[in-house]
């Protein structure tokens, strides 16, 4: 018996100082109290500071748009064109001095026979805006308005839209020199006319408003937007009471292709004409979405701080004065314009922000 019960001492020594080892108990006699031991962790320490350089040429962007104007050129377009013309800053203004777009713009009348006026054969694009030279823009709106001023009212009384904007596309379509459409660009085009379109004259079929959109989509890549705007004079339209078009805009050929393209019109009857066009910049520049970078590494939101090369750019709404947030679900800087930008090939961004590690440190002991 007593060889019995000094096994079983030794058996549960051995016992008790395995549990010890493994739970962390002291004391295991029976005379001593049993307490657990709980060993306060040291907070682990947040990752090191990312802090990197982004080049401008990381920008994520998908920012070719070629944007075909076709501006009636009959007797009666004189007030509209002028109007274009007086308002032309306020369309560029949208576009033309964000160095993140790349844009080009080509001008045709809706008279079967001419030429085009702007941008076909020798290119007028975003190349010809100097950030360093505030003049270039001066430049730009001017050979703009001098472009429409040449085109007239001398034209046609008929009015082919849809018919010359594939005879310009096919007129120049790189075979005997530069390509107006590039590669891998958006294809927008705005229509502005006192009348209906009339290109059914040539084709009833061809030229069906969903016929002829289907038939452009096929100029450019899949992947890319085909949008048509309007800048229409139509009786039933905003401020067009007296005169103004034959035929009703609602069910017109215009307001149909319009309609399937997700794109807008505008009356060209209306005092603020050139406040509309502005939309009609507007919303081209939304095609190409906001420039944004990837950031290597998750942030800890509230730390991120965003430079422009030594200038500090505040973080929130372009309403507000600020200048980017951040996506969590693409982990990306986003901006709402690039007009601060004076070299978009060469400048940098500098981004810092502290890592976030997935841990949670706020309700740890200090």
């Amino acid at each position: 018996m007593n060889a019995f019960k000094e096994n079983f001492m030794q058996k549960s020594s051995l016992l008790c100082f395995l549990t010890m080892v493994l739970i962390g108990l002291s004391g295991c006699n029976s005379d001593e109290p049993t307490f657990l031991s709980y060993v306060v962790p040291e907070p682990i320490p947040i990752q090191e500071v990312d802090n990197r350089v982004y080049p401008l040429s990381l920008l994520q962007l998908d920012k070719g748009i070629d944007v075909l104007l076709v501006i009636d050129n009959s007797g009666s377009m004189g007030p509209i064109q002028e109007n274009v013309k007086k308002n032309a800053r306020l369309f560029f203004e949208q576009f033309a001095k964000q160095a993140y777009v790349n844009w080009k713009i080509g001008i045709i009348s809706t008279d079967q026979n001419e030429p085009p006026f702007l941008g076909f054969e020798k290119s007028f694009d975003s190349s010809m805006v100097d950030p360093s030279d505030p003049n270039s823009f001066n430049r730009v709106v001017e050979e703009f308005q001098t472009a429409v001023g040449r085109l007239g009212t001398s034209g046609s009384a008929s009015e082919y839209t849809y018919y010359n904007i594939k005879r310009a596309v096919d007129r120049y379509n790189g075979s005997l020199g530069e390509s107006f459409l590039r590669a891998n660009a958006h294809f927008v085009t705005i229509m502005i006319s006192d009348e209906e379109e009339q290109s059914d004259d040539f084709s009833p079929t061809q030229y069906d408003p969903l016929a002829f959109y289907n038939t452009m989509g096929q100029y450019i890549s899949s992947n890319k937007i085909l949008r048509f705007y309007g800048a229409i004079k139509h009786k039933d339209l905003p401020g067009c009471t007296s005169g103004g078009g034959f035929s009703p805009w609602i069910g017109s050929s215009f307001e149909r292709i319009i309609k399937v393209s997700d794109g807008f019109a505008i009356s060209a009857c209306k005092d603020n004409f050139g406040t509309d066009l502005a939309r009609i910049g507007e919303d081209i520049v939304s095609l190409v979405g906001l420039p944004s970078l990837l950031l290597r590494r998750r942030p800890r939101v509230e730390t991120i701080k965003v430079f422009y090369e030594e200038t500090l750019l505040p973080p929130g709404r372009d309403e507000d004065g600020g200048y980017w947030f951040y996506e969590e679900e693409t982990n990306t800087i986003n901006f709402y314009r690039m007009d601060f930008v004076q070299d978009l090939e060469n400048d940098r961004f500098f981004i810092e922000f502290d890592i976030d590690d997935g841990i949670n440190r706020d309700d740890w002991p200090r």
